[in-house]
């Protein structure tokens, strides 16, 4: 983002300014209406250049600046219906999202996930680009890129580092989007379907790029390159959990058994039945990645279609480098 990043005097989508106020108690009541309720609370008498914010929204997203010109104690709590990407331009925060703690500054941003509890601590010269994402759309998507209904809600790592990598392209896919903005043909200019393009590239990249508890199941599917293929693929995620045979997955792929395990061999390297193996491994990790409260591995293995406790340990080792009972130990 350094992009945005050469002048303190630079303000991001000024021309969307919703206020600048010295009133505290205002600032708060204002910010609250394009977010949520929350409680804010200035580290020393409020004394400071005052708060600054712009908002444009879009469809599922909205961009957003925001400084209040002193330090500031912010708890909002489970933000509930958004994700809230925050990109410290200048200064930086002390940002808790559930048991993660970050140290954010320009290298590392952070996102807050919406079924976690936040505490942050703004620095006086802490000035934020948001990115507000909708809860519903980002779930909406992430199942149709996975091809899985999803039952828990995604969940990002706090920290997004953002000064190398794909995700540095991410930021500067963002920052270009806040440009276009700000010359008048982007957020607030676009047509609805260019602007629903946009808001699926920057939700499908933060999605694919940055840990969560699916990027396992987003890197997992390969896809077949014929029609049968791909109907046996379709046909297997939208049955996961149920007792599946190859004749059942064969029917559906209208194929004799003989073709399709040819077809996924040349394909994808794997057997059919190999294939639901590792979606259901897959699957496992996810709801044990997703969990508030500890399950046994087996109750999980079981609600994932294994049979045979020993050999899913077994697999899910050689999939993930960890026995399961490691990863059902990670707390969120």
């Amino acid at each position: 983002m350094r992009m945005l990043q050469s002048s303190k005097a630079y303000e991001p989508l000024r021309a969307w300014r919703q206020f600048h106020s010295h009133d505290f108690d205002q600032v708060r009541e204002l910010v609250a209406q394009k977010f949520c309720d929350h409680h804010l609370l200035p580290a020393e008498p409020y004394r400071g250049t005052g708060a600054r914010f712009n908002h444009v929204r879009g469809q599922a997203l909205s961009l957003n600046y925001l400084s209040y010109g002193s330090e500031m104690r912010i708890d909002p709590g489970d933000l509930e219906d958004f994700y809230l990407v925050q990109i410290p331009l200048s200064g930086g925060a002390l940002v808790a999202n559930g048991k993660a703690v970050v140290a954010s500054d320009q290298c590392t941003a952070t996102v807050l996930n919406p079924t976690l509890g936040t505490q942050m601590t703004w620095n006086a010269d802490c000035r934020m680009l948001l990115l507000q994402i909708s809860r519903v759309a980002l779930h909406r998507l992430a199942e149709q890129a996975v091809g899985l209904s999803l039952s828990k809600t995604v969940v990002f790592d706090t920290a997004l580092p953002i000064s190398c990598g794909k995700l540095e392209r991410w930021a500067r896919q963002l920052a270009a989007c806040i440009n276009a903005t700000e010359n008048h043909s982007g957020f607030g200019s676009w047509k609805a379907l260019q602007l629903n393009l946009i808001e699926e590239q920057l939700m499908l990249g933060l999605l694919t790029h940055h840990q969560s508890n699916i990027r396992h199941l987003l890197a997992a599917r390969p896809s077949g390159s014929n029609r049968q293929i791909r109907r046996a693929q379709d046909y297997i995620h939208a049955n996961v959990c149920e007792p599946l045979s190859i004749v059942a997955i064969a029917a559906a792929a209208d194929c004799s058994i003989r073709s399709l395990q040819a077809g996924f061999r040349n394909h994808l390297g794997l057997t059919p039945m190999e294939y639901l193996r590792d979606l259901r491994l897959d699957l496992a990790r996810y709801l044990m990645l997703s969990r508030n409260v500890k399950m046994p591995v087996s109750s999980i293995a079981y609600d994932c279609g294994f049979s045979h406790l020993g050999r899913f340990s077994q697999h899910y080792r050689a999939r993930f480098g960890e026995l399961p009972s490691t990863t059902n130990s990670i707390q969120n």
